[in-house]
């Protein structure tokens, strides 16, 4: 497995969520990622829910404009957080483990990320939602915000 940390999008959130009790902890994670000192890993999917969520009202106390969303992902595109991309095989994974874990609803999207995970060789993700992946072998979910 590769040694790089998947990062998922509640430790992003968090990151810019000043409101949030978690936000010196994720902002702090952040910091360390850039300054290169951590080895961390993303999808396209990840940066996609992060925009969903902090440009939503309803999910978002303030909530941001479609640009300043954008300008934050674009500055995740250019730092050294290394993209993963789904591979021919990443989909039947995800549905194969649809079936296996009995997974409905929106569960779908965490098991397309352990799918992007094992295809591309990361066994940990950053989290605050530990539990959401607890069901999937090896994987290694960890909270590096407590």
């Amino acid at each position: 497995m590769e040694s790089r940390v998947f990062l998922d999008t509640n430790i992003l959130v968090y990151a810019i969520n000043i409101d949030s009790a978690s936000h010196p902890s994720a902002a702090a994670l952040i910091k360390e990622i850039s300054a290169g000192t951590l080895k961390t890993c993303m999808s396209p999917q990840i940066l996609c829910e992060f925009f969903a969520t902090v440009t939503n009202p309803r999910k978002f106390r303030r909530p941001l404009s479609s640009s300043e969303a954008t300008g934050i992902i674009t500055g995740y595109l250019e730092s050294d957080i290394a993209l993963l991309y789904l591979k021919n095989n990443t989909i039947k994974l995800t549905l194969d483990m649809a079936i296996r874990y009995k997974i409905n609803g929106t569960e779908i999207f965490d098991t397309q990320i352990v799918a992007t995970m094992l295809e591309n060789g990361v066994g940990m993700i950053y989290t605050a939602n530990v539990s959401d992946f607890k069901k999937y072998p090896g994987i290694t979910a960890v909270n590096p915000l407590i």
